[in-house]
């Protein structure tokens, strides 16, 4: 009788809804579930990121609680020369992009983010990292201001150094699809609006994109950033006339316009 008893309480279990330790509640990301995935998923990561861009040096993943950084809006912190910290905070609408429905990926939004996308965004500081290390060693000119961004004293060039290193990175993911596509970004109309604090996600991480968009595609990456690194950082007039910039730059007679991202 007991051994009966024992069979039907196991199946009673087996017929409960059992919670997935890799989500919480809300059916995000989980903290366990962050640690879990880039632990057993960091490899893979990097070997699509070098398969679809290019090598990388060796660079290693870990999570930690970001809620205490400078920035406490960051999901992912790079440190020279290879070390990357993804937060293992509930922040993440997805593990990846492509896991989204039809639905969800109709109504993400541009502050959504994925862990993959987040990783990918990382990796690419790295990869502009790498490549301002090799012009270095090559004896290439690098404008001073890029690779000690936080430390440059100018604040102009600054934030200048800043929108390109993070526009190329979001750049990044938007082509390897990790993030929903760029469609009715507000264009900054004046230095104010450019420089504002509150401003700083749309114009940084996201009218970056556009502003760097056309160069990229027809220049590539790798040459591209080698021609951003070897000239000054837009000044925030440039960055409001992109004209202006292309024009400065080594790159001939070629002016690229950056487009509205609207449909």
């Amino acid at each position: 009788m007991n051994r009966i008893f024992d069979i039907l309480f196991f199946v009673f279990l087996l017929t409960i809804p059992q919670k997935d330790p890799m989500y919480n509640k809300q059916g995000s990301p989980s903290t366990y579930g962050i640690e879990q995935y880039i632990k057993n998923h960091q490899e893979i990561i990097i070997k699509e990121y070098e398969h679809r861009i290019d090598t990388l040096y060796d660079v290693y993943v870990f999570t930690e609680n970001l809620s205490d950084v400078e920035d406490n809006n960051d999901l992912g912190i790079f440190y020279l020369p290879d070390y990357i910290i993804i937060t293992n905070e509930e922040k993440f609408v997805a593990y990846e992009f492509k896991d989204l429905s039809k639905f969800k990926k109709r109504t993400v939004t541009y502050d959504d983010n994925t862990v993959k996308g987040v990783i990918f965004h990382e990796l690419t500081h790295v990869y502009f990292n790498q490549i301002l290390v090799m012009m270095r060693s090559e004896n290439l000119h690098v404008s001073p201001e890029y690779g000690s961004i936080r430390l440059f004293p100018n604040p102009a060039s600054r934030f200048g150094a800043e929108f390109i290193e993070e526009g190329v990175c979001e750049y990044v993911v938007q082509y390897l699809e990790e993030t929903p596509e760029l469609k009715d970004i507000p264009i900054p109309e004046n230095e104010e609006e450019l420089l504002s604090p509150e401003n700083k996600v749309n114009n940084v991480y996201r009218y970056s994109v556009i502003f760097l968009k056309d160069f990229l595609d027809s220049y590539g990456l790798k040459k591209g950033i080698q021609i951003l690194l070897g000239n000054r950082p837009p000044s925030a007039d440039e960055i409001l006339h992109p004209n202006k910039y292309y024009m400065r730059l080594n790159i001939g007679s070629t002016i690229f316009q950056p487009q509205t991202a609207k449909n």
